[in-house]
């Protein structure tokens, strides 16, 4: 169970829609909303197939009910503070339930001594609705569409020796339709160079397979887009070691 937080217990959020005539939406805690629940169900299998092979798998199923939502009340007038203005409330009430369910892979092979393969992926379907008497059409969609339903990590992790290391990453995560954001893949490359033990130098490059790409939407704002970049460190014992 998730208990109300304060916000949701008086919370009284005012934003303006509409300049003519002037309108305020407004997010209304009234102290009717309740505790959600979840019932979930998991179950997973971790084996050492080989001594070189690692593999580890996760399912999930959850049942949700009495999630929040947000539901449209009367529009009304209101004089202060001046001008008047036109406020169209919305309670937040327990009016959605849903399911989801996915599957978590990730195996772990080391065919060398220098050579290391590791990867991963989830995936997840969201299935949101609004229990019997709930008007409010818009949350169930926006929630469904701020998750990925099929993000990927399978990097591959190459030490060419003791004092080189080559490191390649790609992955791919699906689109965001509720923040307009469409699925990307991009990938990472480092080269790191041990002369010793204490000294590290390293030249990386980051989400090279496009200029830039959108990952989350600000709130509120345009879309934050990651950019392409490529730099050089070096590093010394203490920063190798964890030590400031």
């Amino acid at each position: 169970m998730r208990t109300p937080s304060r916000v949701e217990e008086d919370d009284l959020l005012s934003g303006l829609v509409a300049s003519s005539p002037l309108t305020f939406l407004r997010i209304i805690g009234d102290g009717k909303f309740t505790s959600e629940h979840l019932l979930s169900y998991e179950a997973g299998y971790r084996t050492l197939l080989s001594p070189t092979f690692h593999f580890d798998v996760a399912m999930f199923y959850n049942n949700y009910d009495h999630l929040l939502s947000l539901e449209p009340g009367a529009p009304f007038s209101e004089t202060s503070p001046s001008p008047t203005h036109l406020v169209v409330p919305f309670f937040l009430r327990n009016g959605l339930m849903g399911t989801t369910y996915g599957i978590e892979i990730a195996p772990d092979w080391k065919p060398t001594d220098w050579w290391r393969l590791q990867g991963s992926y989830s995936f997840l379907h969201m299935d949101i609705a609004k229990s019997a008497g709930s008007l409010d059409s818009s949350t169930p969609i926006s929630t469904e569409g701020f998750q990925p339903s099929a993000p990927g990590c399978p990097p591959i992790i190459s030490g060419v020796n003791k004092e080189l290391e080559f490191d390649q990453t790609y992955r791919y995560v699906s689109a965001l339709p509720a923040q307009v954001i469409r699925n990307y893949g991009t990938a990472d490359l480092r080269l790191g160079w041990h002369p010793a033990r204490s000294f590290e130098f390293s030249v990386v490059g980051q989400n090279l397979f496009q200029p830039h790409h959108a990952e989350s939407k600000g709130d509120p704002g345009p879309l934050v887009e990651i950019r392409r970049e490529v730099y050089a460190r070096s590093l010394g014992e203490g920063e190798l070691h964890g030590q400031p």
